[in-house]
């Protein structure tokens, strides 16, 4: 009895991310700079300050260190900045940010998208730097097109 209930239980745990999964929406970096651009989304870049430092940061995202211990209030700044724009997330390999986004709209969050391919490129796509889209290093300021600002 007790081995069924957990089954049932990874069973249900499996659905629910699943359901999470196939709300949240994609789109690819190309989509999401001229998204950002045109002040349709806020895109975040959610890796890590040493990644930012190797690869550059994507020219119009703000930066939230994903395990930083300010994660999560740092995210309710930037919604309580931009109440009616959907975040975007991207990380390395769009690892991270699947699971941010996921883990986000589970929690209620729903109007959050997933940058596919991320900066470095994956399996789905070249990613950010290999489509050859700006970025700039931790020093430089956002693109000035961008209203949102980093809390």
């Amino acid at each position: 009895m007790r081995y069924f209930i957990g089954i049932l239980q990874a069973a249900t745990i499996f659905l629910v991310a699943s359901a999470a999964t196939a709300q949240v929406r994609q789109i690819t970096p190309d989509v999401a700079r001229e998204m950002a651009l045109a002040g349709e989304i806020v895109l975040i870049d959610i890796r890590e300050p040493f990644e930012w430092a190797e690869s550059g940061i994507p020219d119009v995202a703000l930066t939230v260190a994903m395990r930083s211990d300010n994660f999560i209030e740092t995210l309710l700044a930037i919604r309580d900045q931009n109440p009616d724009i959907p975040l975007a997330f991207i990380c390395r390999t769009a690892g991270r940010s699947g699971a941010v986004t996921r883990q986000l709209y589970g929690a209620g969050l729903t109007d959050v998208i997933d940058v596919i391919e991320g900066v470095a490129g994956s399996g789905i796509g070249p990613g950010w730097a290999q489509r050859g889209l700006p970025l700039r290093t931790p020093d430089t300021p956002v693109n000035a097109t961008i209203t949102a600002r980093q809390p």
